[in-house]
């Protein structure tokens, strides 16, 4: 059993280093390494994302992989907290400086899952990130932002379909492992061609239902 654990814990290592470099390299070349400024493709995921969102503002928001911080400036508009979080140094940065004049925005430098924010919030974004991971740090991410969910939070995760090269995971992958192992009100689910978005929350009624309609 420690061999299994030991071997575990080397596949982790490997794969956060090699998370490392990947995310080195592409923000020693670009500032906006998948122009998330430029291309309408991520303009309009993100409008979508916004949209989908089942309150006008949150109090608490945390975004777990910020990147530059493109994102997190439409999020700062819905939250009266926010909380963004990158492994990366170099992105982390470049969302301080675009987040500058928000006081209410903090942007870490945490590796998730081992390092994760305490407290609780209502509103959770994953973004682009999980299939980054191992599949045991996934089932530990998964774990973590249950407990830190408030009791009326919700969850947004969107994630590109398609394959990446030189890690193990992919958006269907990780969308189907959260739908497996996520302990929450399956609330919401989007199949655009390219992305997979989907919301859990810990209340089961919609928003009609909250607001009286029903």
């Amino acid at each position: 059993m420690d061999k299994l654990v030991d071997q575990q814990d080397q596949q982790s290592a490997s794969q956060r280093s090699d998370s490392a470099d990947y995310f080195d390299a592409l923000y020693h070349n670009s500032h906006d390494p998948w122009e998330y400024e430029q291309r309408w493709y991520e303009q309009r995921k993100r409008q979508i994302c916004m949209a989908l969102l089942l309150k006008p503002m949150y109090e608490n928001v945390l975004e777990i992989g910020c990147s530059n911080g493109v994102f997190s400036a439409y999020l700062a508009q819905r939250a009266q907290r926010l909380i963004c979080l990158d492994a990366n140094l170099k992105a982390v940065q470049l969302a301080q400086a675009r987040l500058q004049h928000s006081a209410h925005v903090t942007v870490i430098q945490q590796c998730i899952p081992e390092q994760f924010p305490t407290g609780t919030f209502d509103l959770i974004v994953i973004s682009e990130m999980m299939y980054y991971l191992a599949p045991e740090q996934l089932s530990e991410l998964i774990e973590k932002v249950h407990t830190a969910l408030a009791p009326n939070g919700i969850v947004l995760c969107c994630h590109w379909r398609y394959a990446i090269e030189g890690f193990s995971l992919n958006g269907e992958n990780v969308h189907r492992l959260l739908k497996q192992q996520f302990a929450l009100y399956h609330y919401l689910h989007l199949d655009d061609a390219d992305f997979v978005l989907d919301i859990w929350s810990k209340e089961s009624a919609s928003l009609a239902m909250q607001e009286g309609l029903i």
